[in-house]
């Protein structure tokens, strides 16, 4: 998106004094600009992977709804525009919308009390998350009906889409253990039906969280929120920690659960659906991507990465779910 449009897009807010764009990070799946507007700093976001209003005034609902409760952490506050809305459009069609600045950082993956913050912040969001009544229905489909929102892509495309690069077909044999996964999920999803269900956050991670020296402090990107089984929020939290050496897993995820476990606890059934709840996350993320590759948002050397996290994630939970449940169940009950 040109400057200009940018430009055209700020204009729609009412601030307080002349403003500048000053440098920032900006995700996967939006354009993010931080505007600084005489003492007062505000993050613009474009959203480019939907232009669905619907989704936008459902995160909204949400942050509105968490601001009620006492978090012990910061959410953004969307602003209002010109027209008493949170909304606003672009020139093309885009939707964005305006949040107020949390000051901070981005915490650090290999950072030992930022990994034990997150634990303890992804338990807190879990219990004021459970506690939303929220009358706009979800967008987005639990992960557990992984089958149906992809139904197309893992009953017929999957296998030429894999033959459609070299980069992928040099991952044939990983391909196809991701593919094997894909087809043992139809019984063991009827299996997460009957826990218990909340609203989640739903893209929990180091990147949409804000730190304060050893503290995180602040939860962003509210956008994928939908209801799903409780335990998810933590799971989508722990795919982080699946690099490095074993060494490295295993202390990560136990600082993880030592953070969350204090402030959050599950049942034994969420508990032992863990590791297939850890597949499942890798595995819809790997589909998410593919859907992007086949759309022409992303080359092949961003899906051949997923291939290859994937396969390497999915494999690693299974020979280590005995050691992973007794880690659970230790830290978590």
């Amino acid at each position: 998106m040109k400057e200009y449009e940018i430009a055209a897009l700020i204009e729609q807010y009412r601030l307080d004094s002349d403003w500048m764009i000053v440098p920032g990070d900006s995700g996967m799946n939006n354009t993010t600009r931080m505007i600084k507007a005489g003492d007062e700093r505000y993050v613009l976001r474009i959203y480019n992977n939907h232009r669905n209003r619907d989704i936008v005034k459902l995160e909204h609902h949400v942050l509105y709804a968490l601001h009620e409760q006492e978090l012990g952490f910061q959410i953004p506050v969307p602003v209002l525009n010109q027209s008493g809305e949170t909304i606003s459009q672009c020139e093309d069609g885009a939707l964005a919308a305006m949040y107020r600045y949390i000051p901070g950082e981005r915490p650090k993956a290999d950072h030992k009390a930022h990994i034990q913050s997150l634990g303890q912040i992804a338990a807190r969001l879990s219990k004021a998350l459970g506690k939303l009544s929220i009358q706009q229905a979800p967008i987005y489909d639990p992960y557990y009906l992984i089958e149906e929102t992809y139904s197309s892509l893992i009953q017929d495309e999957l296998p030429m889409i894999i033959q459609s690069s070299e980069k992928f077909v040099n991952l044939a044999d990983k391909a196809a253990v991701i593919m094997t996964q894909l087809k043992g999920l139809s019984v063991k999803m009827r299996e997460l039906r009957g826990l218990p269900h909340q609203w989640i956050h739903g893209d929990l991670n180091f990147s949409n969280t804000v730190a304060d020296g050893d503290s995180i402090i602040g939860v962003l990107d509210f956008e994928f929120c939908t209801i799903d089984v409780r335990p998810m929020e933590l799971v989508v939290a722990l795919i982080d920690f699946f690099k490095g050496e074993d060494s490295e897993i295993w202390e990560s995820i136990q600082l993880f659960c030592e953070g969350y476990g204090p402030e959050g606890s599950l049942t034994q059934e969420e508990l032992e659906a863990l590791p297939l709840l850890i597949k499942l996350r890798v595995l819809d993320v790997f589909l998410h991507f593919t859907n992007r590759f086949k759309e022409g948002l992303d080359d092949a050397n961003i899906l051949a990465g997923f291939i290859d996290q994937t396969y390497r994630i999915c494999e690693w939970v299974d020979n280590n779910e005995k050691q992973l449940l007794e880690l659970f169940q230790s830290r978590l009950m």
